[in-house]
């Protein structure tokens, strides 16, 4: 890269530089926008690191200069969107309705340390990153997914750009550590000239005509664009949160200034016009300011109405369990939905894994609700923040089910949970084929390398079938409300009547579902769990056929094994 540096050139203009580099998007090909779903608590979201995925195309593994390294999983793998198209079908079978994309657009390649396959080290905003493929092949993986059903959302970064530049403090051009990851400045953007890591800046997107059938322009960002603030070095300081370089020499957006985000938001409204999917995963949220949010909400909805795309999802991650600051970015115009990392850590890693009494999950279950609103956005996905929340048992930044525990009966508990509670259900991808890794890297295996890859029979893929299809049948566990019936004080690490059990109702009109599920490792968890059913009612195990009957007080006696569930249905 160090051949490859420039200047940063602050005093260029930024419409002449626009008009030099506008040729390469005018052509771009021009699709119909549609609304493709009808109402997001009936899809199954599935996670996909593109680049761990399945290898679709062996032609764009080496690109360059840079190319995979097999088994080192901090480098590039080789999958591909190709990959993708090819087990659509497979994704389809297990149950999943919606697939989650990593970013999509230009990265940074490699570094000393890592490289960019994640796709969240962006070098230019406007191209896709060609080690995934073409723009072709992510617009042929969009419409064949469209065509079986499946809906798209894929992963955008708006708080900031890889590792594009560094701080050249001594002047002379060469990149040292310091230089590279300077500690932060509270006084404002560093004193020193900056040098970028690659031929041109990135690039975004900028509408410069108010004619909508005018294409975009690319235009490139300058020095003034970024915080240049240095790295983040207080995580609970909120400023530095905001305007710090992200870890590794991620730079910083300003996001403050109007010109960035408006940039962002018409490079991003680019990337639906160009591809048509249905929803953005909006990554590192609390990075970036509220106020970001809001006119970016705000903006994207009426501008994708006006083209005729309608209840596109904006999906937070908001890495906290404090659910009143998960709904703070909910409220006034600002995102639809955000991830469920209360549920994620009171109920799948409290409840099941840890043991905890099932009593601690009734904030998680319901009564973090009222921190949310009530009602949906204007223009939005027309559910509530609540309604469309998304509930994952693990994902790309947190090691997986099975790491923790190698236990199949632990990870089908905690995907019961994620499938029967009141939200969208998320699989991370490979959970369904037991993949165990930890933390980082470690997480994101290959999953068309593993032993058992992409096999149908596997005991847990059948089992998340199974809850899927057990979801589409069942219409409470898509619109019902979330009571809870039974939670046990006693912790499962310890022995005693009713020790594990967790017992809640889904409810809508008719519609009625009874989950009672054990957390504890040894012991049945036995007890008389209150029902909403009519007394005499007879209930059937959706699991596994046990039959039960609700006693004349509308209660039903519940005999549940260690960590196994109980899914009770009106026969």
């Amino acid at each position: 890269m160090r051949g490859c540096r420039r200047r940063l050139l602050a005093a260029a203009a930024l419409c002449a530089l626009a008009a030099a580099a506008a040729a390469g998007c005018a052509a771009e090909p021009e699709g119909t926008l549609r609304t493709h779903v009808d109402d997001w608590r009936d899809e199954v979201i599935y996670q996909i690191v593109v680049d761990r995925f399945d290898n679709g195309d062996p032609s764009n593994d080496r690109l360059d200069g840079v190319g995979v390294i097999k088994g080192d999983l901090a480098r590039y793998q080789g999958g591909d969107w190709r990959g993708v198209i090819n087990r659509l079908g497979y994704i389809e079978r297990l149950g999943a309705s919606a697939i989650w994309l990593s970013p999509v657009v230009e990265n940074v390649a490699r570094n000393d340390y890592q490289d960019g396959y994640h796709g969240y080290w962006a070098s230019d905003f406007t191209r896709v990153n060609r080690r995934f493929g073409s723009l072709s092949d992510l617009q042929a993986l969009v419409a064949e997914a469209h065509r079986r059903g499946i809906k798209v959302i894929i992963d955008i970064v708006t708080n900031h750009a890889g590792r594009v530049f560094f701080y050249d403090f001594d002047g002379d051009g060469r990149a040292t550590p310091g230089e590279i990851e300077p500690a932060y400045s509270a006084r404002g953007p560093i004193d020193a000239p900056l040098v970028w890591l690659s031929p041109k800046p990135p690039h975004v997107f900028r509408y410069l005509s108010d004619d909508p059938s005018v294409p975009p322009e690319r235009v490139p960002l300058r020095a003034e664009h970024f915080h240049r603030r240095g790295q983040t070095t207080d995580h609970d300081d909120p400023v530095q949160k905001e305007r710090g370089d992200f870890p590794t020499g991620l730079r910083d957006l300003d996001t403050e200034r109007d010109d960035v985000v408006r940039a962002m938001i018409d490079t991003y409204l680019r990337w639906v016009e160009l591809t048509d999917v249905d929803g953005f995963r909006l990554d590192a949220v609390p990075h970036v300011p509220r106020a970001f949010w809001q006119r970016f909400a705000r903006a994207l909805r009426q501008r994708l109405a006006d083209r005729g795309k309608h209840r596109f999802m904006l999906l937070g991650e908001v890495f906290d369990g404090d659910a009143e600051k998960l709904a703070s970015y909910t409220r006034d115009g600002g995102l639809d939905a955000v991830f469920d990392f209360p549920l994620k850590w009171e109920v799948i890693d409290g409840f099941i894994y840890d043991g905890n009494p099932a009593a601690s999950t009734r904030g998680a279950l319901a009564g973090y609700r009222d921190h949310f609103p009530q009602r949906g956005h204007d223009g939005g996905v027309e559910l509530s923040p609540w309604q469309a929340r998304v509930a994952m048992a693990s994902n790309h930044d947190m090691p997986r089910l099975r790491y923790w525990l190698n236990d199949p009966f632990a990870a089908e508990l905690a995907m019961t949970v994620v499938f029967t509670v009141d939200a969208v259900p998320a699989i991370y991808y490979g959970c369904e084929q037991a993949l165990d890794g930890g933390w980082g890297n470690l997480s994101r295996e290959p999953l068309w390398r593993a032993k058992r890859a992409f096999d149908e029979s596997a005991r847990t893929y059948r089992a998340i079938q199974t809850l899927a299809r057990l979801r589409r049948e069942q219409r409470a566990l898509r619109r019902g409300t979330l009571q809870v019936r039974y939670a046990s004080k006693i912790s499962a690490r310890q022995r005693g009547a009713g020790a594990g059990l967790l017992a809640y109702e889904r409810a809508d009109g008719d519609s009625r579902v009874l989950v009672a599920l054990n957390g504890h490792p040894i012991d049945n968890a036995r007890a008389r769990v209150p029902t909403g059913f009519a007394p005499g009612t007879r209930l059937r195990d959706a699991l596994a056929g046990e039959r039960l009957v609700v006693d004349d007080s509308g209660g039903v006696s519940v005999d549940v094994a260690p960590r196994r569930a109980l899914i009770l249905v009106a026969e």
